[in-house]
């Protein structure tokens, strides 16, 4: 009979333990180390400046040792739960695919002045994938949200720390003030309601986890046929999830003193439309397809006032967890012409 090892490495493709509340837990810990440290760093300077019936915190070693105590924590709990944030929506085996293929794959030139109002697409091809050549850039980063209920939260509750100093120091003093005492309460409960939306939208933001999308030959071609790769992480339920291709067209233009921009769909093709996906943790959803531009699409176009756009877009209706949309840009190049034949 075998006994578990809890210190040794797990084998195979199941998890060890539950990663949404792991990270849950994990911020929530920087979380409190951040604030802790507010807290002392307040209370220090407050005992040290604050004229009161104790005599002020002399500015000694114990002084200095404090207001680096707290200087750390704010320091430590703040970078920790920015990398958290930043981690979000991203996989684990990106660093991995960049480490071990960056020496495979060349250094991508310009495309010179043949196509001037062909964008380049340069920076669509900088991140090796793992199962084809390239790993495409989403257009948006999903812990947008995220981060802002994070600093609103952060904030929030900072400031009502400090607060709370300036009360408890005022009781010290024998000079109470009443008025911030009572609003103390009100404040608290905001303080809570904006802990749990953070806490929400972490556990929401874990669970739906990263949209992958790797191309085997980047820029395309019209009449070309490629090799695609979409990958969705996280452990939910999926009602559907649908790949499409898109070509956009994208009209700027000034209304008075307004600036509109108008976009038109020229193209929408259905690579995918799948129902009923339950996507764990240990095995993400994965679907590799023939991406096909067609012979007499038109190509990538930029300029000042008009632009053609084309993506993958990935979209998936969840449940429990919120809905997802995510877009991958591709630029089609205009079709190489063909060589001209010698007369003899």
């Amino acid at each position: 009979m075998r006994f578990p090892k809890p210190w040794s490495k797990k084998r195979g493709s199941r998890q060890a333990g539950r990663a949404i509340a792991g990270t849950v837990g994990e911020a929530g810990f920087f979380a409190a180390v951040f604030l802790a440290g507010v807290f002392i760093l307040a209370l220090t300077l407050a005992q040290r400046f604050v004229v009161g019936p104790w005599p002020p915190l002399a500015t000694g070693l114990g002084f200095w040792t404090l207001i680096a105590l707290a200087i750390a924590m704010i320091g430590f709990g703040g970078t920790m739960l920015l990398l958290g944030i930043l981690q979000i929506g991203a996989s684990s085996e990106r660093r991995n695919a960049l480490a071990r293929r960056a020496e495979e794959i060349e250094l991508i030139g310009g495309t010179g002045t043949e196509f001037p109002a062909v964008p380049r697409g340069v920076n669509l091809t900088d991140s090796p994938g793992m199962r084809l050549t390239y790993r495409l850039p989403a257009t948006s980063w999903p812990g947008k949200r995220l981060a802002a209920a994070a600093a609103l939260a952060l904030m929030w509750n900072a400031v009502w720390l400090v607060l709370l100093v300036v009360v408890i120091a005022g009781f010290w003093s024998q000079q109470p003030r009443w008025v911030l005492t009572g609003l103390l309460f009100p404040l608290a409960g905001i303080g809570v309601w904006v802990l749990r939306h953070y806490a929400r939208c972490l556990r929401q933001t874990s669970g739906v986890g990263a949209t992958i999308v790797e191309i085997d030959e980047h820029p395309l071609q019209p009449g070309g046929s490629y090799r695609a790769y979409v990958g969705q992480l996280g452990r939910m339920t999926l009602r559907r999830i649908r790949i499409e291709l898109i070509c956009e067209e994208e009209s700027t233009f000034r209304q008075g003193t307004d600036v509109r921009i108008d976009r038109n769909p020229v193209l929408s093709q259905i690579i995918l439309d799948q129902y009923d996906v339950t996507i764990d943790l240990g095995r993400p959803w994965e679907q590799e397809f023939e991406l096909k531009i067609p012979a007499d699409a038109m190509h990538s176009f930029r300029s000042p006032h008009n632009a053609v756009h084309w993506k993958i877009i990935v979209s998936g209706e969840a449940r429990p967890w919120p809905s997802f949309c995510q877009s991958f840009p591709v630029v089609v190049q205009p079709a190489s012409p063909l060589p001209r034949r010698s007369p003899r």
